[in-house]
C-alpha cells in the first residue's frame, strides 16, 4: 500500500491528470470514452493503494444525504446555465437561427446524460475530490478552495488563451464546485452542479443553433451567474452555522 506522502500524492495526481487528457490528442470517440471510463477505474485503484476504500476517499462516499446533495446540485447546475442561456438571448447578445424537435431531441437524451456525466465525475475527482482527500486537514478551507479553483481553471489547459470572459468563467465555476464540496464535506453536490451544467449546455447545442451578436458577453453572462450562485452558498452556508449556534444545546 502506498503512504499518504506527498510524493504519492503528486505521482497519483499525474497518473490521473495523464489518463484525463491522453484522449484529447486523439479525435477518436472511443478512445475518449475508452479513457474517461478508465480514468474512474484508475481512480478507484488509486484510492484502494493510498488506503481508502475506494471512491468513496475521493468524496464519493454513498453516505446520508448523497442523493438529496446529487439531486441539489443537478437542479442548480441546470437553472443557473439555462437562466444565463435565456438572459443572452433576451439582451439580444445570442440568437436562436433553428431548432430541433422535441421528438428528435428525446431519443438523444440516454446518450447524451452518459456523455456528460462521466467527464464530469472525473474532472470533479482529478480537480476537487483528490486534492479534497488529502489536502484538507493540512489547508484552511479558504485556501483549498482557491487551490482548487486555480487547479480547475488550469486543468482546461486548451481554454487558456481564450480571454478573460472565460478564465473568469472558469474560475468562478470552479470557486463554485469546490465551495460545494467544503460546505458538504463530499463531491455530490459538486458533481450534481457541474453534470447540471453539462447537459444544459450539451442540451441547448442539440436542441438550438445560435449566432452570437456580441462577441464575449454571453460568456460574462455565464460568469455572472456562476458568481451569484457562489455568493448564495457562501450566504446559504453563513445561514446554516448561525442556526447551529442559536438552536444548540446550552445556547
Amino acid at each position: 500500500m502506498l503512504k499518504r506522502s506527498a510524493l504519492s500524492f503528486l505521482l497519483g495526481f499525474l497518473l490521473l491528470f495523464a489518463i484525463y487528457h491522453f484522449p484529447e490528442f486523439f479525435s477518436s470517440f472511443w478512445i475518449m470514452a475508452v479513457f474517461k471510463i478508465g480514468f474512474l477505474v484508475a481512480a478507484f485503484f488509486l484510492a484502494k493503494s493510498q488506503g481508502w476504500p475506494g471512491l468513496g476517499g475521493y468524496g464519493l462516499g454513498l453516505k446520508s444525504k448523497w442523493l438529496h446533495q446529487l439531486a441539489a446540485g443537478l437542479l442548480l447546475g441546470l437553472i443557473v446555465f439555462v437562466l444565463s442561456f435565456y438572459t443572452s438571448i433576451f439582451l439580444g447578445y445570442e440568437s436562436i437561427v433553428s431548432n430541433t424537435s422535441i421528438a428528435a431531441f428525446a431519443g438523444q437524451v440516454p446518450m447524451l446524460l452518459l456523455m456528460t456525466a462521466i467527464p464530469s465525475i472525473a474532472e470533479d475527482i482529478l480537480t476537487r475530490g483528490y486534492l479534497y482527500a488529502h489536502l484538507e486537514k493540512y489547508m484552511k478551507p479558504a485556501y483549498w478552495v482557491l487551490l482548487s479553483a486555480l487547479v480547475y481553471v488550469l486543468n482546461h489547459i486548451w481554454r487558456l488563451g481564450d480571454g478573460a470572459a472565460v478564465l473568469s468563467y472558469l474560475t468562478l465555476l470552479g470557486l463554485v464546485l469546490a465551495y460545494a464540496v467544503i460546505i458538504t464535506k463530499s463531491l455530490w453536490l459538486a458533481f450534481g452542479i457541474h453534470w447540471g451544467a453539462n447537459i444544459a449546455y450539451e442540451s441547448t447545442r442539440t436542441l438550438f443553433t445560435t449566432t452570437s451578436t456580441s462577441g464575449d458577453a454571453s460568456t460574462w453572462i455565464l460568469a455572472g451567474c456562476w458568481g451569484f450562485l457562489f455568493l448564495l452558498l457562501v450566504l446559504w452556508q453563513s445561514y446554516s452555522k448561525t442556526r447551529e449556534v442559536r438552536y444548540s444545546p446550552g445556547v
